[in-house]
């Protein structure tokens, strides 16, 4: 789509072109205007709100607090009062005479504590024979309890941990149905019973008090708490024990990260928005995290608003710009249609006399009195028609002199011609006369030359390399009275691939010429080709001559062959030129010498 979009632009004409880029340079402005303002204002709305939230939070906060301080209180009475201790201290160890009497005692005493905070739904003491002695504001009952029932013992889970906490222990949240189908969610408080006067004795009993959650909702629950703005509170164990949201509590929203109940407090934004998306609490991800710490990080109040709801009040905005940016849009149209229109007229009376000149017609001229950038347009294109016409001129007359060269070219191929009938007649009197050395000579000699100079720098079988090659060292043993012996190893399957002829000719030669220091009977010469990977051939020429100088061998493997700053080895220097020319980053060129002889290593592409 884009593609297109792109397309037909480049096809409108010039006028048409301005006309939307002045359309967009009016647009933009307005477009930042209004981004920047809604941003302005959303922050400014973000900011109250974050101030508002913040305030609600320590109201909820102190709520909280002043909630569980109260029922702390009713805990304190309990377990400071000596009385208790020494009760259940005989309940431990069932004294049959005062057991009924000390119970029904301890039954008077938790039903007249239950009649002063009728918000507790249930209070019981129980006994480190986990005896419980109850009183049950729902039932009115000191046997049938809805708080402490005997099929679910819940909450004896409760009274072990107070065995061996010197604190106040929260449960998390029970949901329990009563005998009429109401369903609660009810929380426990538990704290431990001990002989103040006799510390080694250790806890004697526990205490536990039956809430019911909704009584904690209404200490931080706000009036716009909704479906898209949630609260919840939230225990040391990662699992909500109070929320604005029924479905929620009892959750445990963070029982898959072990790690998270510590930072729960450490980082709570970052471990709450982890979990908020994992469980998808917030219908939206444009939401913020509120968090406050409870009870010296035993709860923590979240907080969660969604940040969409603020920004309703910006439709009345949006309209206003929206109707500023029309009104500016069409005047701006307006405008830019004149403007356009003359534009095109000098488009026109450009692009007519370029058509004119396309065709042919360079003595076209440009009349016009424009000062500005069409003039100098016009003013550039009839100097330039003009240099055209003049060009045309020299041309015909360099194509007459291409055709005179080309004749030359063609009179110049005489000559290899003669040269390879006037061997050929020497051959035949080498062979008259018998001299049948001289006759291979002069043919290998004859194949060389042909060899050399049809399509001297043309594709050739490896092959047809190989076979040229040997006629030229057979000539140069023949030249040196075979003083040195040459090896030819080229695997069979690198035969008929292809490469670029006369390429390490002048390798062998100049280790011939340069490299054997005389006729010792023992120079060899090595020419080896190898198939390396899929496109890669490895030439190899070595010797065991004198070798080369270090200083040489430094320069040829550090050759720049485009300065050409190397002025002796032209042989090797021609070679590393052309494999760079032919083969680019693909061909490597590589020298190793000393004073047992020198092998040089070149690597080129091959084709099949």
């Amino acid at each position: 789509m884009i593609k297109y979009l792109v397309n037909r632009y480049r096809g409108w004409g010039i006028a048409k072109k301005t006309l939307i880029i002045l359309l967009f340079v009016s647009i933009v402005p307005v477009m930042v205007i209004e981004i920047i303002t809604c941003v302005i204002a959303a922050n400014t709305i973000k900011k109250q709100m974050d101030i508002l939230v913040e305030s609600n939070m320590k109201l909820s906060q102190k709520g909280l607090e002043d909630f569980f301080s109260e029922y702390d209180s009713i805990i304190m009475s309990i377990y400071t009062e000596n009385e208790y201790a020494l009760k259940l201290e005989k309940l431990n160890v069932w004294d049959s005479r005062n057991y009924y009497l000390l119970k029904k005692q301890l039954e008077d005493d938790l039903e007249n504590i239950s009649y002063l905070h009728p918000e507790i739904l249930g209070i019981a003491v129980v006994t480190q024979k986990k005896e419980c002695i109850l009183y049950d504001s729902i039932t009115n009952s000191t046997m049938d309890s809805y708080c402490f029932p005997e099929k679910d013992k819940s909450w004896l889970e409760v009274t072990d941990e107070t065995f061996h906490n010197t604190q106040t222990v929260y449960s998390r949240v029970i949901n329990r149905e009563a005998a009429n189908g109401t369903k609660r969610n009810i929380i426990y408080l538990g704290h431990r019973i001990a002989d103040i006067n006799n510390y080694r004795q250790g806890t004697v009993g526990s205490i536990l008090i039956c809430l019911d959650e909704t009584n904690i909702r209404q200490t931080y629950s706000q009036e716009n708490e909704n479906e898209i703005n949630v609260s919840f509170l939230c225990d040391s164990n990662g699992s909500i024990v109070s929320s604005t949201r029924t479905d929620l509590i009892g959750t445990g929203i963070f029982e898959e990260w072990d790690d998270s109940r510590e930072e729960l407090f450490t980082q709570p934004e970052l471990k709450i928005r982890q979990a908020v998306e994992a469980h998808q609490i917030m219908n939206s991800g444009f939401y913020s995290i509120y968090t406050k710490p409870v009870l010296k990080n035993q709860f923590v109040l979240v907080s969660l608003r969604d940040n969409r709801e603020p920004l309703k009040d910006f439709k009345y905005i949006f309209e206003v710009i929206i109707l500023l940016t029309i009104l500016i849009i069409i005047t701006s149209i307006l405008i830019m249609i004149q403007f356009a229109g003359s534009l095109q007229v000098c488009v026109e009376k450009i692009t007519s006399a370029m058509d004119k000149a396309y065709k042919g017609d360079y003595t076209v001229q440009i009349e016009h009195s424009w000062q500005d950038e069409f003039g100098k347009i016009a003013k550039h294109f009839n100097h330039m028609v003009q240099k055209i016409d003049q060009s045309g001129k020299i041309e015909k007359e360099a194509l007459l002199r291409e055709k005179n060269a080309e004749l030359k070219a063609l009179e110049a191929q005489i000559n290899p011609h003669f040269l390879y009938n006037t061997l050929d007649a020497i051959n035949w009197i080498a062979i008259e006369n018998e001299q049948f050395l001289i006759s291979r000579m002069l043919k290998n000699l004859g194949s060389i030359l042909r060899y050399s100079v049809h399509k001297s720098n043309g594709v050739v079988s490896v092959r047809s390399e190989m076979e040229y090659l040997r006629q030229y060292i057979f000539l140069q043993q023949q030249r040196f009275s075979f003083s040195f012996h040459c090896i030819m190893d080229v695997d069979e399957e690198v035969l008929d691939l292809k490469m670029h002829k006369l390429l390490f000719q002048p390798l062998i030669e100049n280790a011939i010429i340069h490299g054997f220091p005389g006729d010792t009977g023992q120079d060899m010469l090595t020419v080896s080709i190898r198939k390396k990977g899929d496109k890669h051939l490895v030439v190899q020429v070595e010797d065991n001559g004198k070798g080369m100088d270090e200083d040489l061998v430094r320069e040829l493997n550090h050759y720049d062959y485009s300065s050409g700053a190397i002025e002796g080895s032209i042989g090797v220097r021609n070679v590393i030129m052309r494999i760079k020319y032919y083969y680019g980053e693909e061909g490597h060129f590589f020298v190793e010498s000393n004073d047992r002889g020198t092998k040089i290593t070149a690597e080129i592409l091959f084709e099949e």
